[in-house]
């Protein structure tokens, strides 16, 4: 008995000196929680929160095909994120587009299931432990719908770590941002107040809202209501009217509490404008 015990003791022993100087590779963490960005929204939390360290500020890790003139509401694009550090071989990521005070915009839709996957309530995407080794670099790719009309400037906020053979001694952590800005949100505005000007009313509205506007000429006429993201929850009215002033309502007790959009669409302009549900 004496005999196996005794090597076996020397064994544990030697394991556990060998991974007190990390120099066993830890298991493969299936992606990060939700929240360590590096954003104003997230309280600039990022990766050195575990891995300890501080955090160097990069640019260009994060790319998109979004144009320079800026994104289109409701389009869809790819983000790419990339880390870098040479002689890493171990490489993780989180990253969110966010307005400063954290909330969401847009929304993230995952292409590569196998390496990245979605946490904290889709706000985030994050690797999967399937998506972390490689060498010198590593490169995620999701895409991103576009949020609806006025929203404006978008920041994808993206916290990076890397590390040689798995070793949390020589961790590096990355920050680095993508600022996107909306396509003319200022021209369209303008476009779209000469259209057709309308009122909603009473905003926040609580039970019926009105619409009221004073088409120019007859016209085919659109009115609908839009969430935050762009996608249509209600038709208030799509007939053909004759010109003149108009007014509709609408029972907002049909929705949630919640801001939502109201757009009109004139002959296939389009208008829009914010509404508040307070039940």
């Amino acid at each position: 008995m004496k005999k196996i015990i005794f090597p076996t003791f020397i064994i544990l022993t030697g394991i556990i000196i060998l991974e007190s100087f990390g120099t066993i590779q830890p298991r493969q963490k299936d992606g990060t929680e939700p929240g360590y960005t590096g954003s104003p929204g997230d309280s600039l939390k990022n990766c050195t929160v575990c891995h300890g360290g501080k955090a160097t500020t990069v640019s260009n890790w994060i790319e998109s095909n979004i144009p320079t003139e800026g994104y289109t509401p409701g389009a869809t694009y790819t983000i790419t994120a990339t880390n870098t550090e040479s002689g890493g071989t171990r490489f993780g990521f989180e990253v969110s587009p966010q307005n400063i005070s954290g909330d969401l915009l847009g929304k993230i839709v995952i292409t590569d299931t196998t390496r990245t996957k979605l946490v904290g309530n889709n706000k985030y995407i994050t690797y999967t432990k399937y998506g972390v080794d490689g060498i010198g670099k590593l490169s995620w790719k999701f895409d991103w719908v576009a949020p609806s009309a006025n929203t404006g400037d978008v920041v994808f906020y993206g916290a990076f770590n890397s590390n040689f053979e798995g070793h949390k001694d020589s961790d590096q952590t990355f920050l680095s941002t993508l600022k996107v800005n909306e396509k003319n949100p200022l021209a369209i505005a303008e476009k779209e107040s000469k259209l057709n000007s309308f009122k909603v009313y009473p905003n926040p509205a609580t039970d019926l809202v009105s619409i009221s506007m004073d088409l120019k000429e007859t016209s085919n006429l659109l009115i609908d209501v839009t969430d935050i993201t762009g996608k249509q929850v209600a038709i208030i009215s799509n007939e053909k009217q004759s010109a003149g002033a108009l007014t509709t309502q609408f029972n907002t007790t049909i929705l949630p509490s919640g801001n939502y959009f109201v757009r009109i669409s004139v002959n296939g302009k389009t208008a829009t404008q914010k509404l508040s549900i307070a039940h």
